[in-house]
């Protein structure tokens, strides 16, 4: 995990408004009309529950990364996480492939923590943190794709850095849902999503080439790169 790939994997947040706007825009804005708090300290604490929902996917998928990894080291052959997670990223972008029965299981787990939250009797603040914690499993593709570079870092902390700050990187365009609903166009919201995607493919592709270095069948060009 670099500082240029953590830089990408923002970006790659960021550049998705269009996406996130469309996917969830809806559901933050639902929750501020009705949460008896104010606008930001309800989109402070549904962003946190969010936060840590994406942080606790990446680190798992960072563990089991880590046993691809041993598992490859073993038969010799190193960044396998990496190239793997890499060519998932680009088939995400290419058609739209994501990891088989993980939104089955995201569905369910979303559905349960649903029902633990109507239970709850901690307050207006803590309903919020939940509820944000509930659709942080919400079934989305990208989000899905995020997690195999996640996955690729081969460790928990590197997992769970990459869909933490990837979830920054989402979290202008829910913020400012409103006012970016009211300007956006169908042409700007083309272009946001190309620029998504091609943040994404950058990811991918540098992804493979680090497993690739790893092995010796390219030249390590930077550190910043692979």
């Amino acid at each position: 995990m670099t500082l240029s790939s953590l830089i990408l994997v923002f970006v790659t947040g960021l550049m998705s408004a269009a996406h996130c706007i469309g996917m969830c825009g809806g559901i933050i804005t639902a929750v501020t009309l009705q949460s008896k708090l104010s606008a930001l300290k309800t989109n402070l604490l549904y962003h946190i529950g969010r936060g840590f929902s994406y942080t606790l996917f990446g680190i798992v998928l960072g563990i089991i990364g880590s046993f691809i990894e041993v598992a490859g080291d073993w038969s010799g052959i190193k960044g396998v996480a990496s190239i793997v997670g890499g060519c998932m990223l680009l088939l995400w972008v290419w058609r739209k492939i994501q990891i088989p029965q993980l939104e089955t299981v995201s569905a369910h787990v979303h559905a349960r923590l649903i029902k633990v939250v109507k239970y709850l009797r901690g307050g207006e603040r803590v309903y919020i943190l939940m509820t944000g914690i509930a659709f942080g499993f919400l079934p989305c593709g990208l989000t899905y794709a995020m997690g195999m570079q996640a996955a690729s870092t081969g460790t928990w902390y590197a997992g769970g850095l990459t869909m933490l700050v990837f979830s920054l990187g989402t979290l202008p365009a829910l913020a400012l849902t409103a006012s970016i609903s009211a300007i956006a166009t169908k042409q700007w919201r083309r272009v946001m999503f190309r620029i998504g995607n091609g943040a994404a493919i950058i990811i991918g592709i540098l992804a493979i080439m680090k497993g690739l270095a790893a092995n010796h069948v390219i030249p390590s060009i930077h550190h910043w790169l692979w």
